[in-house]
């Protein structure tokens, strides 16, 4: 499967009558430098493994790793350029939350979503309600991220 990159004249071209249900996409690969894992831990989570290299390597990890909310914030960047054709109104709840594999500097990443399913809102017919599989996933097939996303879905 090929890497889906949209570009900016495509954002929010798909509305929920254009998508199928088990389509799937992949992104470009990514990585994190031990530069912004040390960026990001010295504003939101100054654990030290997540904001000192030396110290990290003492860890139960053995070695310096991203935090989870710095995983979860690569992972939407990432997914927007992989799905921000999507007219989405909003996030409704996120499902099976899960860190499988710590996110280590220079590891390259992926994305990955598969359109679990699909159905016009009970409660208001000009919105569908979806549901993704979106998960993250290191060149030698591990888990670094893995939920299930309930989102709002302008229809056309």
């Amino acid at each position: 499967m090929r890497p889906k990159n949209i570009t900016d004249d495509q954002y929010r071209t798909r509305f929920f009558d254009d998508l199928v249900v088990g389509e799937r996409f992949v992104s470009d690969w990514h990585r994190l430098s031990t530069d912004e894992i040390l960026a990001f831990s010295e504003k939101f989570d100054r654990q030290f493994f997540h904001s000192d290299v030396e110290a990290a390597k003492g860890s139960r990890f053995g070695g310096l790793i991203a935090s989870g909310t710095h995983t979860f914030a690569v992972w939407n960047k990432v997914n927007l350029d992989m799905n921000g054709d999507i007219a989405w109104i909003a996030g409704v709840a996120f499902e099976h939350f899960r860190f499988p594999t710590a996110m280590r500097p220079e590891v390259d990443f992926q994305a990955r979503s598969e359109l679990l399913s699909a159905r016009v809102s009970g409660s208001d017919p000009t919105r569908g309600v979806v549901t993704h599989l979106y998960e993250l996933w290191t060149r030698d097939e591990q888990c670094l991220f893995t939920a299930e996303n309930i989102a709002l879905v302008e229809r056309a």
